[in-house]
């Protein structure tokens, strides 16, 4: 459990608790204030007019609740305009990454060693003559060996940015990976049991990228004792390597090490995974990024998250995947993608899932602001007309468009802060003009403020969204089982 997800639940609980007590002390209070009136008007003429199921309140109760469901539909509408203002934002993100860099996915380094096969093949043929006879022809078939490293290390650093395209942007990453290792030639002749010749000047070693195009430098390849440039494309196609480049290398037969190394720079977005190719894998990965969410096969065997980033390890040995560390590709198809790993750049913080997420909670606000000036006309003669109703949920299902509208431009605190304060306002304002009740207006204002600080708390804790959302429902109806627990069937 985060630091934070205890503190936001401490925060919750003591609101809800404060709400309670708050709810408790100001219904006593009006009961005490407003029931024994000066112009003698008695307790039992009011709670009469509660008892009875037929009475006026018991109709406002019902009205109420109906135009309280009504608002479903300005909430609605607010949530298709968060819907099409989120799918607006993730399209933009897509074409931002199209361009700046996908999620990269590294894979390989592999070593291409070609060969050819000699076959002795009998065909039937027919002479000149029209007799049928048994020839052995010779037939050559060129494969490749594909042969893993021995030894395979990746230091990988990221260095995270934002790019801005109008209002939006998206996080996106600049990557300096360098690959070294070791491999080690087998015994061919051990891998194919029709083996020719083994073309050892037609070697190439290839490396995956799924996004080329975001390529910013890769350095020469140091082979053994030589080096040599990369060339675009792989050469050759297997499963699980989808895009990449690959250097011609001129190995000897007589040498089976070679060590190898190289750099690369490549721009990326989201995400980044890797492969596990060598006998024994070591990847290293550091990012200033403060929220990585670990992803794929394995999870790092270390890992270290602060305030200024995080720092991971994997070690990975060859019995982890299931393909070998050598074999000949045309007899053999593996998907080399099975054992990805890597790490998303997690955003804490969505801003359309969290505006989204509010509107959810909006019938909850609604029934619970009418359900407080019910209390009001419960206990006190001052009434709102229905179409005060009407405007004042209105004026609530506004809230979260004004949510949208500024937090695309500002920080989402501030945004909520200024669109709740309008919105808490307003209502209050707008009760103490129609009842000219100083103090009904600031109970309005005290029990808003409260709804509005428990829907942050509620849009911040994620783990426990559910568990408060829950408890502040049995809440409402444990308050309104207080107020009409009076209430009776008259008997005519």
């Amino acid at each position: 459990m985060r630091i934070g997800d205890v503190l936001g639940l401490i925060f919750m609980i003591t609101v809800i608790t404060a709400v309670i007590i708050g709810l408790v002390i100001m219904a006593k209070w009006l009961y005490n204030t407003f029931i024994y009136r000066e112009d003698n008007i008695k307790k039992e003429n009011i709670m009469n007019d509660i008892k009875s199921p037929t009475n006026s309140i018991a109709k406002r109760f019902l009205i109420i609740g109906a135009i309280a469901l009504l608002m479903l539909i300005p909430l609605a509408q607010v949530s298709s305009i968060v819907d099409e203002r989120g799918d607006l934002h993730h399209k933009v993100l897509s074409n931002i990454a199209s361009q700046w860099g996908n999620p990269q996915v590294v894979t390989g380094p592999a070593l291409i060693l070609p060969i050819i096969e000699k076959y002795n093949v009998l065909n039937k043929v027919t002479d000149s003559k029209g007799n049928e006879k048994m020839v052995t022809e010779v037939v050559y078939k060129h494969k490749n060996v594909v042969i893993l490293p021995k030894l395979l290390n990746k230091d990988i650093g990221l260095t995270e940015h934002y790019r801005y395209r109008g209002i939006y942007k998206s996080l996106v990453y600049t990557s300096k990976i360098k690959v070294a290792g070791e491999f080690t030639v087998p015994n061919i002749s051990k891998l194919s049991d029709n083996l020719d010749e083994v073309r050892y000047d037609k070697a190439y070693m290839l490396m995956g990228l799924s996004d080329t195009k975001a390529i910013e430098h890769v350095s020469k390849l140091t082979f053994g004792a030589s080096a040599y440039s990369f060339e675009p494309g792989t050469k050759l196609t297997l499963t699980g390597i989808n895009g990449g480049f690959h250097a011609p290398l001129e190995l000897k037969q007589n040498q089976q090490k070679y060590a190898f190394n190289f750099n690369l720079k490549t721009n990326g977005s989201s995400s980044i995974h890797f492969s596990a190719f060598g006998e024994e894998t070591t990847i290293n990965l550091n990012s200033s990024w403060k929220h990585p969410s670990f992803q794929g096969a394995i999870l790092p065997m270390e890992r270290n998250i602060t305030d200024k980033g995080f720092s991971a390890k994997w070690k990975i040995p060859s019995l982890a995947r299931n393909f070998p560390q050598t074999w000949i590709k045309e007899q053999h198809n593996y998907n080399l993608a099975s054992l990805l790993t890597g790490v998303n750049l997690f955003e804490p913080v969505a801003l359309y899932s969290l505006v989204d997420r509010s509107v959810k909670y909006g019938v909850l606000f609604i029934l619970l602001t009418f359900l407080t000036f019910l209390v009001f006309e419960v206990t006190q003669k001052s009434k709102l007309h229905y179409v005060q109703y009407v405007l004042i949920g209105l004026s609530l299902g506004l809230f979260f468009l004004t949510l949208l509208s500024l937090s695309e431009h500002i920080e989402f605190l501030m945004a909520y802060i200024t669109a709740s304060s309008i919105t808490i306002l307003s209502i209050s304002i707008y009760t103490w003009f129609s009842n000219q009740s100083f103090k009904q207006s600031l109970s309005i204002l005290t029990l808003l403020t409260a709804l509005y600080a428990i829907l942050y708390s509620l849009l911040q804790l994620e783990d426990y969204a559910l568990l408060m959302g829950t408890a502040l429902l049995l809440i409402i109806l444990f308050v309104l089982m207080w107020i009409t627990r009076n209430l009776k069937v008259s008997e005519k």
